[in-house]
């Protein structure tokens, strides 16, 4: 079997059954689809179970989070690639075939993606990076790092089964950015990426219950490890190391400014102290108005964030 579908889901009624119907519905049919429901305290179980067939497969486990959900879903798979999708997102109907097409044209590498379209809510629509030519295969994961959406995003990513076993799979308690402490994992063992620039994955933004609204701090640990370690290692280049620099001062903006959102005032106080990295024109002004941020009222910061949250 060439792709295993795995699809965490807790408490996602509203979104299940476009999302199973969207991988249903693929033009390639050399796949496996796994639903793993992650006691959901809603009817997502009984709506995906509708679906079960030989094909299908449904597990329900208690509630363990998202990282113990997708490792249950690799660990029972069949499939040579992991195909990831989460609850409330869609494929077009095109897309593990356009994978596949990428798989039999680049096999050195174990990482697969397609562009895709992000719904922000309110008719707005914006587009992750559409690179030229139409595919291609990317010789580091580390310079993806520095482009606008995530270049590597869960819904729109397949990765070889073998590798992530070997990168150790999702770690587990991680509530923000496991996905991305994963590529990073898998980016050490094999760095290149192929792409194709098709928009093959619908990303609902919009939706309610996600990681955005979940989390009131967004500490993505494992993963500001992981670029933390990329800082210094002398393996990569100086223009990866200004990739990993981008990413990790958005990702360290985003944790401090909500920690002082969530009145965490003094962890934002030692998390600007810890920032690593090359100091920069960027990173001096970003950290500047967060200190300046720590002795704003709350209801001015609310209002940046917000402003922040419909453009990104």
């Amino acid at each position: 079997m060439k792709f295993s579908v795995v699809i965490p889901l807790y408490n996602k009624e509203r979104y299940i059954e476009a999302t199973i119907r969207s991988v249903l519905n693929q033009t390639c049919d050399d796949f496996e689809l796994i639903v793993v429901d992650d006691g959901s305290r809603d009817n997502s179980l009984a709506l995906a179970r509708k679906y079960e067939s030989g094909r299908v497969r449904i597990i329900a486990q208690e509630n363990q989070g998202v990282s113990v959900a997708r490792n249950t879903g690799i660990e029972n798979a069949r499939g040579k690639f992991i195909a990831f999708l989460d609850a409330d997102d869609q494929w077009q109907e095109n897309y593990l075939a356009t994978i596949q097409s990428l798989t039999d044209k680049y096999p050195e590498s174990d990482m697969f993606v397609t562009a895709y379209t992000v719904d922000m809510g309110n008719g707005k629509v914006h587009y992750s990076t559409r690179l030229e030519p139409e595919t291609g295969c990317l010789s580091s994961y580390w310079l993806t790092l520095a482009k606008g959406y995530d270049f590597v995003w869960t819904s729109a990513t397949v990765i070889r089964r073998d590798t992530l076993l070997r990168a150790g799979l999702f770690k587990p308690g991680e509530k923000i950015g496991q996905d991305l402490d994963m590529w990073a994992r898998v980016a050490r063992i094999n760095p290149k990426v192929a792409y194709s620039n098709r928009l093959c994955v619908y990303y609902n933004r919009a939706a309610e219950q996600n990681a955005r609204t979940r989390v009131r701090v967004a500490w993505a640990g494992a993963f500001l490890k992981d670029l933390e370690e990329e800082l210094v290692n002398p393996r990569r280049t100086a223009e990866e190391k200004a990739s990993i620099q981008h990413k990790y001062d958005k990702k360290m903006t985003v944790f401090i400014f909500t920690a002082i959102l969530a009145g965490e005032k003094e962890r934002a106080a030692e998390a600007l102290k810890q920032w690593k990295g090359e100091k920069n024109t960027t990173n001096r002004l970003l950290r500047t108005g967060l200190r300046i941020a720590r002795w704003m009222p709350n209801w001015v910061c609310r209002f940046v964030f917000g402003i922040r949250m419909k453009v990104f």
